[in-house]
């Protein structure tokens, strides 16, 4: 029976979205980035022209939000513990951020960002891209005893720092065809040294966010 095309019944606008972005990324992986147009994903989402330009601005916007929604992962995915120290959170997080990340459509969507690059504007960038996601989850569990914006300003800084030492050497080394079984085997490794590192820089140290050793927003100078 052939797929039914044209808008959602008004029960169904709840996950617009959610098939727009679904639809996205099977095209952009069977087709490219050139193969796909934003109404191509309309149609095959079922919903109108009007719905997925009020979201995304362009083919670029819509790319990104593909590889934003499949790194993002879920506020379950990424709960944990609350009496577990920051170290241990960290090393939870960091491990779920490698696995999203070195999946296989994460992967296949990292490589045609790397060759789309050019075409994406001025101000794209592949770390930026691709593992802002990562930052932001990584971020959400160092503040987690530390809700407000300026712990979370300080949890990003961090949490950058994390993935740029955790997560990029990693998926260069899956770009590089080294088997992603067993890079995945030895992050929790690299995850250690990525924690050991942010420690003995002082990184996670003179923060709000570290329960360890009891610092508050006053003592910070």
């Amino acid at each position: 029976m052939p797929r039914r095309r044209g808008r959602p019944p008004a029960d169904s606008a709840g996950d617009v979205e959610a098939r727009l972005l679904a639809a996205a990324t099977r095209l952009f992986l069977e087709r490219g980035y050139d193969g796909t147009s934003c109404d191509q994903v309309a149609l095959d989402a079922g919903a109108g022209k009007a719905s997925i330009y009020a979201r995304y601005a362009n083919k670029a916007a819509l790319f990104s939000a593909v590889i934003d929604r499949l790194l993002t992962g879920s506020p379950a995915q990424d709960t944990v513990a609350e009496d577990r120290s920051l170290d241990e959170r960290l090393a939870a997080v960091g491990m779920q951020v490698v696995e999203d990340a070195l999946a296989p459509d994460a992967l296949a969507l990292l490589r045609l960002l790397v060759t789309e690059l050019p075409r994406l504007g001025d101000g794209a960038r592949a770390d930026k891209l691709f593992w802002q996601s990562g930052v932001r989850r990584v971020a959400q569990v160092i503040a987690l005893h530390e809700p407000g914006a300026a712990a979370m300003a300080m949890a990003m800084n961090v949490a950058d720092q994390f993935i740029d030492t955790v997560l990029a050497p990693l998926l260069l080394r899956a770009m590089l065809g080294e088997p992603v079984a067993a890079i995945v085997a030895g992050a929790p490794a690299r995850i250690a040294a990525g924690i050991a590192m942010l420690r003995a820089t002082g990184a996670l140290e003179l923060r709000t966010f570290d329960d360890e050793i009891g610092i508050t927003p006053g003592q910070i100078v």
